[in-house]
């Protein structure tokens, strides 16, 4: 589907790494999913704090992480940034590839030794990495440090808790939100100020871009599992049992119910109708948005930190008549609230005292309000805590552009719930691949919305069920 304008884009906005969202969880056998609660039986004394007291030279601690491009310059601008605000602490950045070869890396050095000091993991090795015991609660820290956690969003500290302890800290956070193209709109005559917000409406915006606007396919869709997963939450479905696997270890997946027929009927019905195209399963691929820049489509899915990025593409000036906008994820209710996304900060069990006493010393730089400004600025993250949004820079960037200001507005929106807060599970992957696949199956083989709902939740089943009698749940 790349035409040689297409190419030319993709030439450009290819280092930009444009993809790398993800959104999901993972649980415990009692987690209780209503707040960040440090419980009693959090220790303390597990997050040293006072350790570098009596370090008589710098600790070097090593963090990893999976940014790229412009996003690991401005994270070494803040590590360079902290290393000089103080003598104690020395970080060291080392990136790794993307999420997964970092999981991969990490579970391997359990047996190595070849562990970082801090590592950011996206959300859905919530699970795995709990139930690994290796790694230091965050609340262990929090208890320690008296660290005050008011200003925090509730659902931000609320996702990472498992058992009533907050196991990381978020930090590099997003949701999946609506993209759309408000030329086109304009062209359509549609109110490029008036997005749609459920997905009958999402239908009826496509028809009249398709018959007033001439646009081929008004909606790219990626199938990726995480979209998937929004949908459900912000139309008010958990995604797996046990209260979305926070009441207890989730045992079964959720996805094979009315909210998923109509959810999954929908998708294949814009398909089959032609008022969607089918962009496949890369996880990598920016044909959605290439599509959008080529104006054979106007509207698409994806993490709201993709803003940034986009915004450095359509500097290039490559793109004509292209205006992008940013909205709420449509849903079945325009009022559901949507879980966070992307990376947290963990701490690894192996490391000496003083050196997970420097770790906690990072991590409260990275989630401070100054480094939270800057990297919504630089990089359109959300913020985790409220302070953030009553930054003057912060301020003056949501006035000038809005479209940076829909991440944080979906993660206040609607009620705190185990559908919003998000869903915990062991084999994450493992579930998201039995999604995909199901869907390939509904738009490739003919499988009925039914069908392929039935055969996404037996592959779904089965994943929960090994990895639970492989880790004694």
């Amino acid at each position: 589907m790349r035409s040689t304008t297409a190419s030319r884009v993709l030439a450009s906005i290819a280092a930009l790494s444009l993809l790398t969202a993800a959104c999901g969880g993972g649980s415990s056998k009692k987690s209780s999913g209503g707040g960040a609660s440090t419980a009693a039986a959090v220790d303390a004394k597990d997050c040293p704090v006072d350790a570098l007291k009596s370090a008589t030279a710098p600790v070097d601690i090593t963090f990893w992480h999976v940014e790229a491009e412009a996003d690991k310059d401005n994270l070494q601008k803040l590590a360079d940034q902290f290393n000089s605000s103080q003598s104690k602490v020395r970080v060291k950045l080392v990136q790794q590839p993307n999420y997964r070869d970092a999981l991969q890396k990490y579970e391997a050095g359990l047996q190595t030794g070849d562990v970082p000091d801090v590592m950011q993991m996206e959300e859905t090795t919530l699970q795995r990495l709990t139930d690994s015991k290796s790694t230091v609660p965050v609340a262990a820290c929090v208890k320690a440090d008296k660290y005050d956690l008011t200003d925090f969003s509730k659902r931000a500290l609320a996702y990472y808790t498992v058992d009533g302890v907050l196991r990381s800290m978020a930090w590099n956070v997003s949701n999946v939100a609506f993209y759309y193209n408000k030329y086109d709109f304009k062209q359509a005559g549609l109110d490029p100020n008036k997005p749609p917000r459920t997905l009958d409406e999402l239908t009826k915006v496509a028809q009249q871009l398709h018959d007033k606007a001439g646009i081929q396919h008004p909606l790219a869709l990626k199938i990726v599992a995480y979209v998937f997963e929004y949908l459900y939450a912000k139309s008010g479905e958990t995604y797996v049992n046990n209260g979305n696997g926070r009441k207890a270890r989730s045992t079964k997946a959720n996805l094979d119910n009315a909210t998923g027929e109509k959810i999954w009927t929908w998708w294949r019905d814009m398909v089959k109708s032609g008022l969607a195209s089918n962009i496949g399963t890369d996880p990598d691929s920016i044909d959605h948005f290439l599509a959008i820049g080529n104006h054979q489509s106007s509207m698409t899915f994806e993490a709201s930190n993709q803003l940034g990025r986009i915004n450095a593409a359509l500097a290039t000036g490559i793109w004509k008549n292209l205006e992008f906008g940013l909205a709420p994820l449509p849903s079945l209710d325009p009022n559901g609230g949507v879980p966070i996304g992307d990376g947290s900060l963990w701490i690894p069990k192996h490391s000496s005292a003083a050196k997970r006493a420097a770790a906690w010393e990072w991590i409260k730089f990275l989630v401070a309000e100054p480094q939270q400004a800057t990297w919504l600025i630089e990089k359109g993250s959300v913020p985790t805590r409220v302070s953030v949004t009553k930054d003057p820079q912060v301020q003056a960037l949501w006035q000038k552009d809005p479209n940076y200001k829909v991440g944080w507005d979906q993660l206040q929106a609607g009620l705190v719930t185990n559908a919003s807060v998000g869903s915990v599970i062991g084999p994450y992957q493992e579930v998201r691949n039995a999604v995909r696949d199901g869907i390939v199956a509904m738009l490739t083989k003919g499988l009925s919305p039914a069908a392929a709902l039935k055969q996404a939740q037996q592959q779904a089943d089965q994943a929960i069920a090994d990895y639970n009698s492989r880790v004694g749940g």
